[in-house]
C-alpha cells in the first residue's frame, strides 16, 4: 500500500516510515518541521496547511487542501497522521483509512479552544467507529490521555527509531545530562549535553559516552526511544525524587518543565471534563504525578534496565560503580523482542486495512 503522510514532527513519521517500507509498504512525507535537519532534508514547501498556518486548523482549511491537494493525494491508498492528530481532519474528503499516531498530547492546537476541541473529539469519534480512522498512541501516557477525551481505544505500539543506526560504543569516560532543568549537580564526570555537544550532533556522538541521564520534561520523547534502542545506559529519577523536582519547579512557574504536557493555553474550567486527577492541571503536583507512573521510562514493560536515582547525590555514588556493558547487553537482547512484537502489531494494523 501507498501512504502519505504531512507532519510536523520528523522522528516519529521517520519510525514508522521505516517500519511500513520494511513491511513492503510506501510512505511519502511532507515536513513542515523545523527539525528536518535532523534527517538531512529541508522542510517542504506546502501551500495552505504549512508553519505558518497550521494552528488555525479548521474545517475550512481541510476543504481548501482539498481542493489543492485532492487530485494529486488521491493516489495513495491511505495517510498516516503523527504530530499532530488533529491533521487527520485534512483528510475527510478522501474517505481512506487514517493511521492516526499520538506521540504527545493529541489536541494540539486546540487545548486552549474548547469549541475545536469538542469538534476533534467528534470527528475521532465519528471516524474511528466508522472504521476510518485507526487510533494508535506510541506510550502508555498518550493512549490513556487520548482514550479519556475521546471515549474511544488507542492501541499502544511504541516507537523502535532504530533508524538511527547507532549503537552503544561507551568509549568515552564521562556521561551526558540531558534536561532543561537549570539543576546543580556537582558530578565530576557527567556533563550537560547541550553544552557538550550543541544543538546538531549525530546519533552515532551520542553513542560513545557512557551513559545518558535524564530529568525529562515529558512523558515520553522520541530520544528517548532513540536512544534505548541503540543500547545506551540510561538514567532517570526515581519515582519519588521525580515527584520532589517536579514540585520545586512548579513552585517556581516553571511549568513546561517536568508537566508532562507541551500545550500551552489550556484552561481546566472547560467544556470537556476532566479526567480524575486532571492531567492537564499543572499546579496539582501530585495528580500529574499520578499520571506520570505511565511514562515511557517508568514503563517496565516496555523499557527494562533503564537505572533509577533517589537524589543526585545516589546518582554520584551510582555511576562509578553500575556495570555498564551488562546494562546495555540487556537493553540489546531486549530489543530483539521488544522489535519483533512492535512489528507483528503493525502487520496486524495493516493487514486490517488491506
Amino acid at each position: 500500500m501507498r501512504f502519505f503522510n504531512l507532519d510536523l514532527h520528523v522522528s516519529v513519521v521517520a519510525d514508522i516510515k521505516n517500519i511500513f517500507q520494511n513491511l513492503g509498504h510506501q510512505v511519502d512525507t511532507w515536513s513542515i518541521s523545523g527539525h528536518s535537519w535532523v534527517f538531512g532534508r529541508h522542510s517542504d514547501d506546502v501551500e495552505v496547511v504549512n508553519q505558518n498556518t497550521w494552528r488555525n486548523l479548521n474545517e475550512d482549511m481541510a476543504n481548501a487542501f482539498y481542493d489543492r491537494y485532492g487530485t494529486e493525494l488521491s493516489k495513495y491508498d491511505g495517510f498516516i497522521v503523527t504530530h499532530t492528530p488533529s491533521f487527520a481532519m485534512l483528510y475527510e474528503k478522501f474517505n481512506k483509512p487514517i493511521i492516526v499516531v499520538a506521540s504527545t498530547r493529541y489536541e494540539e492546537p486546540f487545548s486552549g479552544d474548547m469549541v475545536r476541541w469538542m469538534k476533534l473529539n467528534q470527528y475521532l469519534q465519528r471516524k474511528i467507529d466508522d472504521g476510518i480512522v485507526v487510533p494508535v498512541a506510541n506510550n502508555k501516557y498518550d493512549s490513556r490521555y487520548a482514550e479519556f477525551f475521546t471515549n474511544r481505544a488507542w492501541d499502544i505500539i511504541p516507537s523502535i527509531c532504530d533508524y538511527t543506526n547507532s549503537k552503544y560504543e561507551g568509549t568515552k569516560d564521562i556521561f551526558l545530562y540531558s534536561s532543561k532543568c537549570n539543576i546543580a549537580h556537582n558530578i565530576p564526570n557527567l556533563v550537560e549535553k547541550r553544552s557538550q555537544l550543541g544543538f546538531r550532533y549525530s546519533w552515532d556522538e551520542l553513542a560513545k559516552y557512557k551513559g545518558i541521564v535524564h530529568v525529562p520534561y515529558n512523558a515520553s520523547t522520541m530520544s528517548i526511544f532513540e536512544q534505548y534502542s541503540a543500547n545506551i545506559p540510561l538514567f532517570f529519577p526515581d519515582y519519588q525524587f521525580m515527584k520532589e523536582l517536579r514540585n520545586k519547579f512548579s513552585e517556581k512557574g516553571v511549568l513546561s518543565e517536568l508537566s508532562w504536557n507541551q500545550v500551552h493555553g489550556y484552561s481546566s474550567n472547560s467544556a470537556i471534563p476532566p479526567a480524575s486527577p486532571d492531567p492537564n492541571n499543572y499546579l496539582d503536583n501530585d495528580g500529574m504525578m499520578e499520571w506520570a507512573m505511565l511514562s515511557d521510562f517508568y514503563d517496565a514493560e516496555n523499557m527494562p534496565f533503564i537505572e533509577y536515582f533517589s537524589s543526585f547525590e545516589n546518582l554520584r555514588d551510582k555511576i562509578d560503580v553500575v556495570d555498564l556493558k551488562s546494562i546495555s547487553r540487556n537493553m540489546r537482547i531486549h530489543n530483539e523482542g521488544r522489535k519483533k512484537k512492535i512489528y507483528s502489531k503493525w502487520e496486524k494494523i495493516l493487514g486490517s486495512i488491506e
